[in-house]
């Protein structure tokens, strides 16, 4: 199967893709904005899940280097605290389904202050791996949503401490392709675009919110997928169709 319609069955199937059944139940975001969806990976808890999770991220991973969106890459790296697992499970998974060994790293929300603290210099006490990571080496970041990007950009200053390094670029569950900003106020850039614009870091997403609505347009309520259409008229990067 498409490992892309492989992880939407899995999104929708264990609720981890929630979209509204009419307009009048839209999802409240951080934002302000009513959306016709949502996204969460913390549904996706049990054995079964993790094993789709790893094969798609990984998949996902190979084939945007394949594509040179992605640079090569020798770590991945997930923020802290949904990104450790899913990096963990690409690691794995490189290895598993692409013969391609990396290693894995992720931060820590506190510096740590005891044992081996001088393990992996300053970076050691900040990022778990540091001591294995060699310099000028490529790393690729993992997460499960990119909303407004601050969140990376933290990760990034951390990433900063392991010295010269480059960064492969960033594999993501979901694009939503939704511009930055609130219910009223709109930016020209979503928070994607923006973290490429700024800082020259591409993303490949499993998913882009215009690849679901492609595939499940023609099971929504009629007045819902026009209301979904209106919504990335206002608010999207791209739009609907």
């Amino acid at each position: 199967m498409d490992y892309k319609q492989e992880f939407l069955d899995l999104l929708l199937r264990k609720n981890a893709l929630k979209i509204a059944a009419d307009p009048d139940s839209f999802f409240q975001l951080k934002s302000g904005r009513a959306s016709p969806s949502f996204v969460s990976l913390g549904s996706l808890t049990d054995g079964a899940s993790l094993v789709t999770l790893k094969q798609c991220y990984s998949r996902a991973a190979i084939e945007g280097v394949e594509q040179d969106i992605l640079k090569d890459f020798q770590y991945v790296f997930g923020p802290a605290y949904k990104g450790i697992t899913l990096g963990a499970l690409t690691c794995e998974g490189l290895q598993e389904y692409g013969n391609k060994s990396t290693f894995f790293l992720y931060d820590r929300k506190e510096e740590k202050a005891y044992g081996e603290v001088t393990q992996g210099g300053a970076a050691g006490k900040i990022i778990v791996g540091a001591e294995n990571f060699v310099q000028s080496s490529a790393i690729l970041l993992v997460d499960d949503v990119v909303t407004t990007g601050k969140a990376k950009y933290e990760a990034l200053k951390k990433i900063r401490l392991l010295g010269k390094h480059d960064i492969a670029g960033m594999v993501v569950a979901v694009d939503r392709q939704e511009l930055m900003g609130d219910a009223h106020d709109v930016s020209k850039l979503s928070a994607i675009q923006a973290l490429e614009q700024e800082l020259g870091i591409k993303t490949f997403a499993i998913l882009t919110m215009q690849e679901i609505f492609t595939r499940v347009k023609d099971t929504l309520a009629e007045d819902v997928r026009r209301a979904w259409v209106a919504y990335y008229d206002r608010y999207g990067a791209v739009r609907m169709e």
